[in-house]
């Protein structure tokens, strides 16, 4: 309760929601690719209350695909002084994202599309192209040009 906490306005139909920092292990990945004087990471603090409810009922399936229907997005916003850049990738049934990014992970694996070392997740592949992948499917993306 003592986090630093903040609202932050999210895409539709998230809007506006109170987030709280929370030390995620993608602060490590973040600042070996980005060079950053100030990084937070902050999680919507109503799934968090949830999972720290004993009493939220398990996840339903809401179609034939087994997905419940919980909506997830992942914001970033890069700021370099006045500049800021926006990505975001919004999905359905946070936990059933996980197969569809296994299994391309494996496939770029075997068919030799990687880069070689001792590298952070983020760096194995083209994230750009990983991600666009898995979209539409499994993913809505908003991603910024970059050049």
């Amino acid at each position: 309760d003592s986090a630093l906490s903040r609202d932050w306005l999210f895409p539709a139909p998230f809007g506006s929601q109170e987030v709280v920092a929370v030390p995620l292990t993608e602060t490590v990945l973040i600042a070996h690719h980005i060079a950053t004087r100030s990084l937070t990471t902050y999680m919507n603090r109503t799934p968090l209350a949830e999972l720290h409810d004993p009493a939220t009922p398990a996840p339903v399936a809401a179609d034939d695909s087994g997905r419940s229907a919980q909506c997830f997005v992942v914001d970033v916003i890069v700021r370099n002084g006045a500049d800021e850049r926006r990505a975001q990738a919004i999905g359905r049934d946070i936990y059933a994202i996980t197969a569809p990014l296994v299994v391309e992970a494996a496939l770029r694996l075997m068919q030799g599309e990687h880069h070689y070392g001792v590298l952070s997740p983020g760096a194995v592949f083209d994230a750009r192209d990983f991600l666009n992948a898995l979209a539409p499917t499994h993913l809505t993306l908003s991603l910024p040009d970059v050049g």
